[in-house]
């Protein structure tokens, strides 16, 4: 074979590897990361941990503003010393002083770390919008998981109590997430929060719920960061 038809062959196999490579890439898409490096939610993201009636609970979470921590409710109820860790390792003890048990969502007041708090997107996610999930975990430090928007819902229920009903706007989510990424923020591919996870479908793999961020903007702006007392341990 003449070196001139070698390395035409080289040419076309390697064409042909990008094109598989493309379709891929478009077909996969929605399952894929979407953030640039920059983007705040980086350092803006955090672990939150303790320990609530013998169990140990953890999720993640992510700093709106120097020195204010969001969480979900159910990962720090009962929690008499809650650990927030940011994804550099750096850790200390949270100060609770936002928790609304209806809307799942929880707020910690620590030091002012010198990172950029992540900001709420002006406008609502929507149907097949995409973005990622910036989960914190002990082992692993920091990931971003993949997710797009099946449906918005406004959904009525009691609280993790099994006491007051209310109602919460939420996202139906496509992602593959796991137990312990409740609390993480949704972050679109500008690097604004549309939302913050806080459960995952049972029985159903590729399945979860987030609070839409207008309600999280409405809790944001309810908490006065007094300290409050240790709430009791989630209904189980």
């Amino acid at each position: 074979m003449s070196l001139k038809r070698r390395r035409w062959l080289l040419w076309l196999a390697a064409l042909g590897l990008l094109a598989g490579w493309s379709l891929t890439w478009a077909l996969d898409s929605p399952l894929r990361p979407v953030l640039a490096e920059r983007d705040d939610i980086r350092t803006a993201a955090v672990h939150v941990s303790g320990t609530a009636c013998g169990q140990f609970s953890e999720g993640s979470g992510f700093m709106v503003e120097p020195g204010l921590v969001l969480t979900n409710a159910h990962v720090v109820a009962g929690v008499e010393q809650i650990t927030v860790s940011a994804a550099d390792g750096r850790s200390e003890i949270g100060r609770l002083v936002g928790f609304d048990p209806g809307r799942d969502i929880a707020a910690l007041s620590v030091s002012e770390w010198a990172v950029a708090p992540v900001a709420l997107a002006p406008v609502g996610a929507r149907a097949a919008d995409v973005g990622d999930a910036a989960t914190v975990d002990r082992g692993d430090g920091l990931e971003f998981v993949p997710f797009e928007v099946t449906r918005r819902i406004l959904a009525t229920g009691r609280d993790f109590y099994a006491r007051e009903s209310e109602d919460r706007r939420v996202l139906e989510i496509r992602s593959p997430l796991a137990a312990g990424d409740s609390g993480a923020a949704l972050v679109n591919a500008d690097g604004e929060v549309v939302g913050m996870v806080f459960a995952v479908a049972r029985g159903q793999p590729g399945e979860g719920y987030a609070l839409d961020s207008s309600e999280i903007a409405a809790f944001w702006n309810e908490i006065d960061r007094t300290p409050l007392p240790t709430p009791p341990c989630r209904t189980r």
